[in-house]
């Protein structure tokens, strides 16, 4: 295992060196094309991502606010509406965040080194954030579980709001992390058709 982790360092690495020496041919455009198109593509999918997100942040704030104020104080949802408005507020900040922050990169700026930062910062980001998902869910199925033994609205609601919500996020960050593991492949292919024109020289890296 450390073995294959090692070798993937030191072909980056290569990788990294090689196309920092290109010099202005057919091959190092091409090459510079394609990492424009990767980020891209990248910048395109996690923007489409963070409105997907705000989207459901929204809807949650407007339905959980009218739902939290129209309620009775038994018998009704209302901590349930409250958990969901709440709980949302921040993820709209999350996601105005970071489409700001996208809409601020250009696609044609990253380096090579920068993308690959990028590509593997994005990466370990969703699968902390899948861990924190399934925690979301158990501690809301706890809650839950506590407030029929209590007796308690806020605890049962509560515990059932977490559970949506941690549920809601799951799906989406693992299906974001799957199509973002998918387009981070484009840098392996990047990093196999480099060479170095004069010299004939051309470097194929297996990984």
């Amino acid at each position: 295992m450390n073995t294959v982790v090692s070798k993937r360092i030191i072909s980056f690495g290569i990788a990294i060196a090689v196309l920092m020496l290109l010099p202005d041919t057919s091959t190092g455009q091409e090459i510079t094309q394609q990492l424009t198109d990767f980020n891209s593509h990248r910048i395109d999918l996690n923007t489409k991502a963070m409105y997907v997100l705000a989207g459901w942040s929204v809807t949650n704030i407007a339905i959980g606010t009218l739902g939290y104020f129209s309620s009775s104080n038994s018998g009704s949802r209302k901590y349930f509406h409250q958990m969901n408005a709440a709980w949302n507020i921040v993820n709209l900040g999350i996601a105005g965040l970071a489409l700001y922050q996208y809409g601020q990169a250009a696609p044609a700026s990253f380096s090579f080194a920068e993308s690959l930062s990028e590509a593997q910062s994005i990466e370990n980001i969703l699968m902390l954030n899948i861990g924190l998902n399934v925690g979301y869910i158990a501690t809301g199925g706890y809650l839950w579980e506590r407030g029929l033994r209590k007796n308690s609205d806020r605890l049962t609601e509560y515990g059932q709001s977490l559970i949506l919500q941690g549920g809601f996020l799951l799906l989406f960050d693992s299906t974001l992390y799957l199509l973002n593991s998918t387009n981070n492949q484009q840098l392996q292919s990047i990093i196999e058709k480099i060479s170095i024109n004069g010299t004939q020289l051309s470097i194929s890296i297996p990984l």
